[in-house]
């Protein structure tokens, strides 16, 4: 259909990319999306809790809908699909290891196969958008909200392997979203909760950050989401958060590094923008800003009220329709190359899963050191400390999953003994540690995001005094300069279940089945 032949509230609807509550395609769901003529719409865990229960949510989204993957105007249904520690699908799909763990491999093919992997899954539920890659440079390693998210803390290093992965993505019929521009990795604060400030200048961001999503363009990215920070030493943003600030969506994005596809926010309702600005006036700071979709996708109320806010504003003459259509123009494109890339598709067969999984974690592990020769694991009685992962940001789908790296342990004759532990250890936790190491050969320590969890170090501090120690760094990779020198560090960044499996094939030398 035409531009031309839609009307405004068509027109403003398609702009608008919502969520659901529910977790099937009811009444309410479709008259919320037909009422609005809402664009586009969000999946999360909470959505659905099996492989047969998601693909008929999106089947039913697309013929209630009126549309289907025939039609020249696909219904835009999206997922924040990352790999790693955002991974919607480990219940029924093999894990794929995060940006973080491929970026300790020292090769950009791996990105590509890891984007080829996780396409391949998003094409059999009939995804053809992916909210993903993450292209922030994880300059801060305090960051809450990036951290193993990030393929690393070097510029030229996370373009390589940014760019690597949108082609696989697109290989297996996907269009996929850079974000978060102009870069999240150098914050101290969570967007979720709050809205973060970063300190660096305009010419530190040509400088740094900008680098990825410059080569994101170049390899034809589909879209790219911008960030809810606010830069207070680029005056030119006259201190609005990134995501509505006309200097760095118009002038920057769209005019300075030339990017022709379709602009869209972060989800608007963060607390970094719902906390402080209000409904109605939001969708219009976006749009006015040059994003062509505005994502919210969580509470029906705000999404009527941001709808409605930015219908009114073209009436009133504040935004012109002229750029709404323009916006509809580039969403029509983006339709266009989800329909024309899931054609071209040349999806990994699913009987193949598995075996490039384990082909991806195992390149992905890297030996920091091993001063005392400790690995492979040899036969002895081994102590296992584990500290139990707590949520550490809204972005993290897979912190409450169980950990079995024992149990492929075990399964290769290992002795261990595992140990839980808070992610903090406290003194009497540490104190029944010390006991369990008396009885041990020697000690294997899981450590996550040791570097900001102190506690952990003290632990490991006790461990390496007393036996022979291995830690296995299993989120920011920070915790290796940290821990004592005496210990041997393998660097994992990881703790799903592919990971795991092929630290043990490889540090045991026995197959895990």
């Amino acid at each position: 259909m035409q531009v031309k032949a839609l009307s405004l509230e068509e027109k403003v609807g398609l702009m608008c990319v919502v969520g659901m509550p529910s977790n099937q395609v009811d009444e309410e769901v479709m008259e919320t999306l037909s009422r609005n003529h809402f664009g586009g719409l969000g999946l999360f865990p909470h959505n659905f809790e099996n492989e047969k229960q998601l693909k008929k949510i999106i089947s039913d989204l697309n013929q209630r809908a009126g549309t289907d993957h025939e039609t020249p105007e696909p219904f835009m249904i999206a997922i924040d699909e990352e790999g790693g520690s955002l991974a919607n699908f480990t219940e029924f799909y093999t894990d794929v290891p995060g940006n973080r763990a491929i970026g300790l491999a020292n090769d950009p093919l791996l990105a590509y196969a890891s984007g080829r992997l996780i396409g391949s899954q998003l094409y059999e539920l009939g995804f053809m958008m992916d909210w993903a890659p993450v292209l922030d440079v994880n300059s801060n390693p305090l960051n809450p909200v990036i951290g193993v998210r990030s393929f690393g803390e070097d510029a030229s290093q996370v373009a390589a392997y940014g760019a690597a992965f949108v082609k696989g993505m697109r290989e297996s019929g996907m269009v996929c979203t850079a974000k978060h521009f102009p870069g999240h990795g150098d914050v101290d604060a969570d967007s979720h909760v709050e809205l973060p400030t970063c300190h660096l200048t305009l010419e530190q961001l040509y400088a740094e950050t900008l680098e990825p999503f410059k080569a994101a363009i170049e390899a034809g990215i589909g879209a790219i989401m911008t960030a809810h920070i606010v830069f207070p030493n680029i005056p030119q943003s006259h201190h609005m958060p990134a995501s509505l600030s006309p200097f760095f969506v118009t002038h920057l994005l769209r005019e300075k590094l030339a990017f022709e596809g379709v602009i869209c926010t972060d989800d608007i309702e963060m607390h970094a923008i719902k906390n402080n600005f209000d409904p109605s006036e939001i969708g219009v700071l976006a749009v006015l800003a040059g994003n062509d979709q505005i994502i919210m996708c969580h509470t029906r109320d705000f999404q009527e009220k941001v709808y409605l806010g930015i219908l009114n504003a073209v009436l009133a003459g504040v935004i012109s329709e002229e750029r709404i259509d323009q916006s509809v123009e580039r969403i029509r494109v983006l339709q266009n190359k989800m329909k024309q890339y899931r054609k071209q598709a040349n999806v990994i067969p699913r009987s193949l899963w598995e075996i490039h999984a384990a082909r991806i974690a195992e390149a992905s592990i890297v030996v920091d050191r091993d001063p005392a020769s400790l690995l492979p694991l040899k036969q002895l009685k081994y102590v296992m400390f584990v500290p139990e992962m707590e949520r550490l940001t809204q972005a993290d789908t897979t912190f409450n999953k169980p950990f079995k790296l024992d149990s492929y342990l075990k399964e290769k004759g290992i002795q261990v003994e595992t140990v839980y532990t808070s992610m903090n250890p406290t003194e009497s936790e540490q104190e029944e540690a010390e006991r369990k190491i008396r009885s041990a050969d020697a000690v294997l320590q899981v450590t996550r995001n040791a570097h900001i969890f102190k506690n952990q170090l003290s632990l490991a501090r006790l461990c390496a005094a007393s036996k022979p120690h291995v830690c296995l760094v299993l989120r920011n990779p920070y915790d290796a300069a940290e821990l004592p020198d005496a210990s041997s560090v393998v660097l994992i960044c990881s703790s799903g279940d592919e990971s795991m499996k092929a630290f043990a094939r490889k540090f045991t030398g026995i197959a895990v089945s």
